[in-house]
């Protein structure tokens, strides 16, 4: 449930006349069935012959706020905005506990937000838990500060003033780009709090049909190093290059001639297996210089060859050897 404050954002943004569905995702909730039969909530009107049905704004934010569990001393997490932006982790990867803690949540509280947004139905899906049930925090931390930030609403024609939609991208850009304690955090592709904010707020209008160049977007991220734009360009196209796909991975064992299907492969690197096929069917040699690596009679590919690729086409980052190694 969103806090007084989080509500009176959402409610400003509405239309004078709202919907259920509105009501509901305004105060974080699911739906507003028991609202309805409380006879105090405002009554409403269908639409023209159809079966929505339209209440007062204005009315409904006033019955909202004077419910007990809207008090600003309710139970529950309170000023979240602001502990997201003040959190500051040792790790990059967090699982329900850890975020829960950094939060000031309970366990309850972050699974509540995995059942309101999920991915089957919300615009914008709470950030999911990879294989290990640990979440990106700078992709949690992107989510919750644009959750009552939303993007720029279309014109009448249908499409959003790029002006506006240019201030919404970079409004949290410079976050993270400061030393704390004689170091910078970097997240599990390798960027600031203030560039993944970037990407995610990217690819959420992407998703809402509305183009962001790739190298402007290279541009204000300050990739640009050789081979950076394009794998910018590849992390917004292919779906789950997230907090799983490009995740930093632990030193390699001696893996010899090891050789692994498809669905071991992916295992293996920590991503799905249509990531293995796109990147088998995009990188052939008929079209670049340093192909996927081919797989054999029985399907499989060599482990040493797939690492050594992914490393170098950006799809992976180097694992950093630990102290010991370090000093050898």
């Amino acid at each position: 449930m969103k806090n007084i404050t989080e509500v009176s954002r959402a409610f400003a943004a509405l239309p004078e006349r709202v919907t259920a569905a509105q009501i509901a995702e305004a105060t974080g909730r699911a739906h507003i069935h028991n609202w309805v039969q409380d006879p105090s909530f405002p009554g409403g009107d269908k639409d023209h012959g159809g079966r929505t049905v339209y209440r007062d704004r204005d009315a409904v934010w006033k019955w909202y706020a004077a419910q007990p569990f809207a008090r600003p001393n309710r139970s529950g997490p309170r000023n979240l905005e602001t502990k997201v932006v003040s959190a500051q982790p040792k790790q990059v990867l967090l699982d329900t506990s850890e975020l829960a803690d950094l939060l000031g949540l309970t366990r309850r509280a972050v699974n509540k937000y995995t059942e309101r947004y999920p991915a089957s139905e919300a615009k914008d899906p709470f950030p999911p838990a990879d294989a290990d049930g640990k979440r990106s925090w700078s992709q949690v931390r992107a989510w919750f500060l644009r959750k009552n930030d939303p993007i720029p609403a279309a014109g009448e024609g249908g499409a959003r003033d790029w002006a506006d939609v240019r201030v919404w991208l970079l409004k949290r850009a410079a976050d993270g780009s400061d030393p704390v304690d004689g170091r910078i955090y970097l997240d599990e592709l390798g960027l600031t709090i203030g560039q993944r904010d970037v990407v995610e707020r990217a690819r959420l209008a992407r998703a809402a049909d509305t183009s962001v160049p790739v190298e402007w977007l290279a541009e204000v991220l300050h990739l640009e190093e050789s081979g950076q734009a394009e794998w910018l360009a590849e992390l917004l196209d292919v779906m789950d290059a997230g907090p799983v796909a490009l995740r930093p991975q632990a030193p390699a064992t001696d893996e010899g001639s090891r050789r692994l299907g498809l669905t071991a492969l992916a295992r293996e690197f920590g991503f799905n297996k249509e990531t293995i096929k796109h990147y088998a069917r995009a990188y052939t040699p008929e079209k670049v210089d340093d192909p996927f690596p081919a797989k054999d009679g029985r399907s499989t590919r060599d482990v040493a060859e797939v690492r050594n690729w992914l490393i170098r086409n950006r799809k992976l980052r180097p694992a950093e050897p630990d102290g010991a190694a370090a000093d050898a």
